[in-house]
C-alpha cells in the first residue's frame, strides 16, 4: 500500500512508537519536560531540607532539654524522622490529591492527563528520598548537641 499510494497502515503499537521517537527526534519537549522535572526535584529537596534544619534550629533548645533529661540520640533520630515522613505524607497526600482533583475536573477538556500507579509509587519514593535527606541534615546537629544548652541563656 505505502509503495503505490504513498499511505500506510499502522497498528496502535507501532504507531506509539513512531510517535514518541518523531518527539524524541524532531522537537525538545522530553528534553524540557525532563529539566522541569529535575529542577523541581533539586528546589524541592533544597527547600525542604532548608525548612526543616530550620526546624530544628528553632527548637535546638528542646532537643538539648531531651537530651539532659536522658533522651538518647536513637530515639531524637527516630523523633526528627517521624517527624518528616509525617510532614513528607500530608505533603504527598495534599499534592497528590490536588492533582487527582485537577485531573478529574480537566477530564474533558485539552488539559486532560494520564496518572498511571508508577507514577505515583515514583512520587512517593522522591518525597520519602526527600524527607529522609532533610532529616539527615537536621540529625547532625541534634547528635552534636550538648545538653548544656539548656541552661544557657
Amino acid at each position: 500500500i505505502r509503495a503505490a499510494t504513498g499511505l500506510a497502515a499502522w497498528t496502535a503499537d507501532e504507531f506509539k512508537v513512531m510517535t514518541m521517537k518523531y518527539f524524541l527526534k524532531y522537537t525538545g519537549i522530553p528534553v524540557d519536560f525532563g529539566i522541569a522535572v529535575l529542577l523541581g526535584f533539586l528546589i524541592g529537596t533544597v527547600i525542604a531540607g532548608q525548612t526543616f534544619y530550620n526546624f530544628t534550629l528553632e527548637n535546638i533548645r528542646q532537643f538539648g532539654a531531651l537530651k539532659a533529661m536522658g533522651t538518647g540520640n536513637g530515639t531524637l533520630l527516630r523523633m526528627i524522622l517521624l517527624q518528616s515522613l509525617l510532614a513528607g505524607s500530608i505533603g504527598y497526600g495534599i499534592g497528590v490529591g490536588l492533582a487527582s482533583a485537577f485531573g478529574l475536573l480537566t477530564r474533558n477538556t485539552e488539559l486532560a492527563f494520564r496518572m498511571p500507579w508508577w507514577v505515583l509509587t515514583a512520587s512517593a519514593g522522591a518525597v520519602l528520598f526527600i524527607c529522609m535527606l532533610s532529616a539527615l541534615l537536621s540529625i547532625r546537629k541534634v547528635v552534636k548537641l550538648e545538653p548544656a544548652i539548656v541552661f544557657k541563656s
